[in-house]
């Protein structure tokens, strides 16, 4: 064949595959048109904040260094951009007037220290929570005590005496020192007037007008240790009387100052009030995730174990985003609450459209199921929703189903042991009287708890709303008299 009829036929065969291609590209671009792939949401939050407050010997304060940096990342993975802890000083010490000792103090301070620095290499940014006026032990001295009253509680003094306004500034003053020393930039602080906090003397009144001009002195000690950072505040307790006061006094007194305020959302609400806020102050949600989706009876804290509330936690995320909420601050206690952070950090951060979407890729994360059984997962995980309207023994077998052979990490293993406290929890309900085996069940009840609490969570001394003594369980007040009672009678006969 001549070499120029080669080159005609070449040519020609070369526009014939382009023109080809051409076609089959329009074909996929319009059936791509037809059916075009989902398109990933915007975050309906810009802040989705976790704030894991290590205290009451919950799972933040006994956890390791790099068990606490590993958790930290999986939140980060679930949608989370900020993290924050608060350091509770109750049954503290100040730790920089003792060096020659490790004590409580100490050992709780630099293990935020370490979290703080594990969070900022994990590329979260930093917030620190702060009630200003809750001061360590040694410094509660009589003269100085702030009054005490409802919502009002804990190791307080009273801002409104110099001495003791002196105290609570040099106590920040050394925290932000301390923390810029460790290599932890915050960008944040972030202060609450009440729970462990407030003062209801006559000098101190209005509280929160008090409590705002005392962290206007507390945040301009903190930009002298960490440049640019932000004060924000959170509504948790407020009255709408008390957001008017503070709006009316930081427009007039100190306008934009205020950077967000995380609302307060009352338990079984989806949504925060429609409360007046400081001129540019952006409206932020403090969503509660330590229960499940009925706030009665409550499933809370993880005395009956992991929780979870698949149907509140999406509905509070359309109704926030909805009244526009721009920040979440997720309320965590532990780990108990594993799926919350999951449900409420994915759906704000856009990356699943339903609450099913998230538990069945949750599912396939931690439990190992394939994409045929994270569906039946996710049904099984919204069941607890309502924990107390399941049938411990039906969710018993679906879970044996459900299963996965050699899964035993501690995230399904809690659930199993869940399981084992609502039958027992039903079989006490179902009587009446401290028969033996109404007793034997409730000593049973508590040796589960147990080996949830030390065996998979490791929890040291349980305090505040961890003690036995607050369990969501109806039959508690009964059986602790019984229990009392029957120690006694013992007691006389020996």
């Amino acid at each position: 064949m001549p070499s120029s009829l080669k080159t005609v036929l070449s040519a020609t065969l070369a526009l014939l595959a382009t023109v080809g291609l051409s076609l089959a590209a329009l074909r996929r671009g319009a059936a791509e048109s037809a059916n075009p792939p989902p398109a990933k949401s915007s975050p309906p939050f810009a802040v989705r904040e976790l704030y894991a407050v290590g205290h009451f010997g919950n799972s933040y304060e006994v956890m390791g260094e790099y068990e606490m940096r590993r958790y930290l990342a999986e939140a980060k993975r679930w949608g989370f951009n900020r993290y924050a802890d608060w350091f509770d000083m109750e049954d503290c010490s100040d730790p920089f007037a003792e060096k020659g000792l490790v004590l409580l103090s100490h050992a709780m301070w630099e293990r935020k220290k370490q979290n703080f620095r594990s969070a900022q290499a994990l590329g979260l940014s930093c917030d620190l929570v702060i009630t200003p006026n809750h001061v360590y032990v040694d410094q509660c001295r009589p003269a100085l005590l702030a009054k005490k009253g409802p919502k009002i509680f804990g190791q307080l003094i009273c801002p409104s005496q110099p001495e003791a306004r002196a105290m609570i500034l040099k106590n920040y003053e050394n925290l932000f020192a301390d923390l810029a020393r460790a290599g932890v930039r915050l960008r944040a602080i972030n202060s609450c007037p009440y729970d462990f906090g407030g003062c209801a003397c006559e000098k101190c009144r209005p509280w929160i007008l008090t409590f705002a001009k005392l962290m206007r002195e507390i945040h301009a000690i903190a930009e002298r240790y960490h440049f640019g950072i932000e004060n924000h505040m959170i509504g948790w307790w407020w009255t709408p009387e008390e957001h008017r006061l503070l709006a009316d006094w930081a427009d007039r007194e100190a306008p934009g100052w205020i950077k967000s305020m995380s609302l307060h959302i009352p338990y079984s609400a989806t949504t925060v009030a429609g409360v007046r806020l400081p001129k540019g102050c952006q409206r932020w949600a403090f969503v509660h995730i330590g229960y499940a989706d009925q706030a009665n009876p409550r499933d809370i804290y993880g005395h009956f174990g992991p929780v979870a509330a698949p149907l509140r936690l999406p509905e509070t995320v359309e109704h926030l985003a909805a009244s526009g909420v721009t920040g979440v601050m997720a309320y965590s206690e532990g780990m108990f609450d594993d799926v919350n952070k999951a449900l409420l950090a994915g759906l704000g951060s856009g990356q699943f459209r339903t609450g099913d979407e998230v538990l069945r890729a949750y599912a396939t994360r931690y439990f190992g199921a394939d994409r045929q059984q994270a569906a039946p997962w996710a049904q099984w995980l919204t069941a607890w929703g309502r924990p107390f309207d399941a049938d411990p023994e039906q969710m018993a077998q679906q879970l044996a189903r459900l299963k996965q052979p050699g899964a035993s990490g501690w995230r399904e293993r809690q659930w199993e042991l869940k399981l084992e406290l609502f039958r027992l929890n039903k079989r006490i309900m179902a009587e009446t009287g401290w028969t033996p085996a109404r007793l034997d069940a409730v000593d049973h009840f508590w040796q589960v708890q147990e080996e949830i609490y030390r065996g998979l969570w490791g929890l040291t001394l349980l305090r505040h709303v961890f003690a036995r003594c607050y369990t969501p369980a109806p039959w508690y007040a009964d059986w602790a008299k019984h229990a009392s009672t029957h120690a006694k009678s013992l007691g006389k006969n020996q």
